[in-house]
């Protein structure tokens, strides 16, 4: 009995604090679509809730790890990305996960939660931001031994690919979307094996950011005045420049492999390949094959929607990430008699008022 009653205070306690996050973080991506002029329609307001749920779960579910752990800015970010792009983390299969991950904010390390689109949540995207789409068709999983034939176009018209399965093996070579449009026209969206390798370059590319390789040592006083262990963003312009170096050599060896296989076997590179990829690398490639092929596609986004998807591109958040590495490393020397003075007359109106706003 006494088990009982504990049982039911500890889910009352996960509902309550659930409840609250949820209601929380929910308040404030509603109010950022309204300064957008997006509407936060039920939908979105489920995918959102749904995210909170799973993401609350995830917490729960790791060592020495709580909601408040997390970066609140990042959670907000990615509830909205949820609920903007209208990917639902309830939905069977899942359309979108989420993962942990360290990363140094301010100085501070604090826990980012990352969210990656499964295959069925770009099926989801394509079915509502697809420019003219009617239907998406179940894809076609073409493996090794298949007999595949290309889609051949004469003029506007289309001929139809051919697949005849064969079952000798697991191994999936390409994906096929058959796309119907609203004019009747049916688009075939192509994904090849080998396009994979970009993906996973990308990965590894991201999960050595914060990686010194044992360049940099040491410690250092953090802004609370406590003893931590100095960290990338302490590095020296020598450490900086090793550190470099050492990525590139990683990446070179990487880029030399044949195959995906041999890419997820380099010796270099493992550490820096998550388990998804090692534990089930087929599923794996099959779902970036799968995340290629609808990319490819136009898409009518709104503007948060079109941000969120920009966001988790890996090719963008590699390159804001390095922005911000080198950001003012290089000093950049004005030229005097090349600075011209502007007079108060000409700065226009609405300029001067907007000097006036705090946010300015």
């Amino acid at each position: 009995m006494a088990e009982e009653k504990k049982e039911v205070a500890q889910n009352q306690e996960f509902t309550t604090a659930l409840s609250s996050w949820t209601n929380t973080i929910t308040g404030l991506v509603t109010r950022d679509f309204e300064k957008c002029g997006v509407e936060f329609d039920e939908y979105s307001k489920k995918c959102a809730m749904a995210a909170m749920g799973s993401i609350f779960q995830l917490v729960q579910n790791t060592d020495k790890a709580t909601m408040n752990d997390l970066n609140t800015s990042n959670l907000r970010e990615i509830v909205e990305q949820c609920a903007s792009l209208k990917l639902n983390a309830n939905a069977v299969p899942r359309e979108v996960y989420f993962q942990l991950r360290n990363k140094q904010i301010n100085g501070e390390w604090k826990k980012v939660v990352e969210m990656g689109i499964e295959g069925d949540g770009n099926d989801a995207l394509l079915r509502q931001f697809g420019n003219d789409v009617k239907r998406v068709h179940p894809v076609w999983l073409v493996k090794e031994g298949d007999d595949f034939t290309y889609p051949k176009r004469k003029g506007l018209d289309v001929e139809a690919p051919s697949w005849e399965e064969k079952g000798l093996s697991q191994k999936v070579v390409r994906v096929v979307y058959p796309v119907e449009l609203m004019n009747g026209n049916i688009e075939y969206l192509i994904s090849e094996r080998d396009s994979v390798k970009v993906n996973l370059i990308a990965h590894i590319r991201n999960n050595m950011l914060n990686d010194t390789f044992g360049f940099v040592t040491g410690t250092k006083k953090d802004r609370s005045g406590k003893t931590v262990e100095r960290t990338r963003y302490d590095a020296t312009p020598e450490e900086k420049e090793k550190i470099k170096k050492k990525k590139e050599e990683i990446l070179d060896a990487v880029r030399k492999c044949e195959t995906l296989e041999d890419m997820l076997n380099c010796e270099v590179a493992r550490p820096f390949i998550s388990a998804a990829w090692l534990d089930t690398p087929e599923a794996m490639f099959t779902r970036k094959m799968r995340n290629n092929a609808i990319k490819k596609f136009p898409k009518n986004l709104n503007s948060m929607a079109s941000s969120s998807l920009l966001q988790m591109d890996d090719t963008y958040k590699n390159a804001q990430e390095e922005i911000r590495e080198n950001e003012n490393s290089h000093p950049f020397d004005v030229e005097e008699n090349v600075v011209a003075e502007v007079d108060a007359t000409e700065v226009p109106e609405f300029a001067k008022e907007d000097k006036q706003d705090e946010n300015y």
